[in-house]
């Protein structure tokens, strides 16, 4: 099952076992919206959804609920339950008292999760005309226990009018300036809830990974082209083409939200973990990819602007479909490094040469089959079994460490013709010198293969290279090559 960080709740007023304890699910018993897992689910599923829902919704909330949770398919046992929720239920249950699920949700989800777990006694949910929320709720509660007959927990503004009719309220996460009597709310956990969510966003947007758009200053640096009008070009198009990246990262994390659940590392993911709701990753999505798109379109040649569109539809496709695709989700992910140094060139008018970029291409060839076989070499799942999410078999690890090695030795390779190219001496006295760089790059590539091998490095190389210091000493040495063949 999930987990969240939530401080357990405080255990200092009395409960009489004699009431009957109703328990919300929306995030409370789980620390997310099970109407936008639902959607998301239904849309993976059946694309075609996404035309109907607005008319579903034209009919009521409580019928688009019931809509989509015929069509979606939801794997219960990996939901972000509530840790402590699910603790004091199962405590309260022990004892022999009646404890209701009491929710919002359509009553298939509901039901189907109160099958799973095994400790309510009673369900109550929307059924296709009633939408349980709210006053709804409370007045069905009421009319089924009686005021003051019941103990209510619940999370939001949504459960004020539930606890006013409770002889006991419990607060799972809810907003301080909900003030609600006689309530018992949630240890102090020494953090603030901002901190945590701006922490949460952070991790969402994975800013880590902009890292890979310093690729967008490779044209200028090897064209030794150094002014500001490029600087503030290249900045702009760092920001720009970053927070696309940003937009998606989210929605792939989106579509890889049940196989992220099952993961022992990814399962923590703000989106996986509940952290953050599925419909304020819809908001950074949007909001990413209009900001990117909009600087582009506002300081840099309209060039990069279409570039933007090519880079924004390729990551959807990418998320959507081309990353099941064995070899050609690999090749996809090395072009779409390729397309971030085009992006530097066209945002600083500097041009960008067949050399540079069958170099970059099989250096970030490489980098993606390392991507890959770090995930598949992780898997302990037989070999006839195949990745989730991926289209590769455990035993497929051998296969991308020999291609990935190969990938990064041709670049070696290139990179020695392209010494020897008559275009080099108009930028170097010493061109010669450079081939020193090959030794480097070749160190490099089979150390941090080795280590993958060994299984050193976890889920991103990039993180993994970036934190590495012998990076940098490596980078350092390459620099120095690159001022003696000046």
């Amino acid at each position: 099952m999930g987990h969240n960080t939530e401080a357990p709740v405080e255990s200092n007023a009395a409960v009489s076992h004699d009431r009957t304890l109703c328990v919300d699910l929306d995030g409370t018993l789980v620390a997310t919206d099970m109407l936008g897992e639902s959607l998301l689910s239904a849309v993976r599923m059946q694309p075609s959804v996404l035309v109907q829902v607005p008319f579903w919704l034209l009919q009521g909330r409580a019928f688009l609920k019931q809509r989509l949770a015929q069509v979606a398919t939801i794997d219960f046992a990996t939901l972000p339950y509530r840790f402590e929720v699910l603790s004091l239920v199962k405590a309260e249950r022990s004892r022999g008292r009646r404890v209701v699920l009491a929710t919002a949700s359509d009553r298939l989800i509901a039901g189907s999760i109160a099958t799973h777990l095994g400790l309510f006694t009673e369900v109550m949910a929307s059924d296709g005309v009633t939408n349980l929320k709210g006053r709804a709720k409370a007045a069905r509660l009421v009319d089924r226990f009686g005021a003051g007959n019941f103990d209510y927990i619940g999370d939001s503004r949504a459960d004020i009018e539930c606890w006013a009719h409770a002889a006991d309220a419990i607060t799972v996460g809810v907003c301080p300036s909900t003030r609600v009597p006689h309530v018992r709310r949630l240890a102090p956990d020494g953090e603030s809830k901002s901190t945590t969510r701006l922490r949460a966003v952070v991790k969402a947007l994975r800013v880590h990974q902009w890292l890979k758009n310093l690729l967008l200053l490779v044209p200028v640096f090897a064209a030794h082209r150094f002014d500001l009008a490029s600087a503030w070009n290249l900045g702009v198009a760092f920001l720009s083409l970053s927070l696309c990246a940003s937009g998606g990262y989210v929605l792939n994390d989106f579509l890889d939200l049940t196989a992220d659940r099952r993961h022992v590392r990814k399962r923590n993911r703000p989106f996986a973990s509940g952290q953050l709701s599925l419909g304020f990753g819809a908001l950074l999505i949007a909001g990413s990819w209009l900001a990117g798109f909009g600087l582009a379109a506002a300081f840099l040649p309209s060039a990069f602007s279409m570039l933007t569109i090519v880079y924004l539809m390729s990551t959807i496709a990418y998320s959507v479909r081309l990353k099941k695709e064995p070899v050609l989700d690999v090749m996809f992910l090395a072009g779409l490094y390729v397309v971030r140094v085009v992006g530097g060139g066209v945002a600083t008018g500097v041009p960008v040469s067949s050399w540079l970029l069958a170099f970059t291409l099989f250096v970030c060839l490489s980098l993606a089959f390392l991507k890959r076989f770090i995930e598949v070499r992780g898997q302990s799942a037989a070999a006839t079994t195949p990745i989730p999410g991926r289209g590769y078999l455990p035993d497929d690890a051998d296969w991308l460490q020999s291609a990935g090695l190969a990938s990064a030795y041709l670049s070696v390779v290139i990179l020695a013709i392209y010494v020897n190219n008559p275009d080099v001496s108009r930028l170097y006295s010493s061109p010669d010198r450079l081939l020193l760089m090959c030794p480097v790059l070749l160190y490099w590539a089979t150390r941090t293969w080795h280590r993958a091998h060994r299984q050193l490095i976890h889920d991103d190389p990039l993180v993994a290279v970036a934190s590495d210091p012998v990076t940098y000493v490596l980078l350092a040495i390459s620099a120095a090559v690159v001022l003696m063949a000046v």
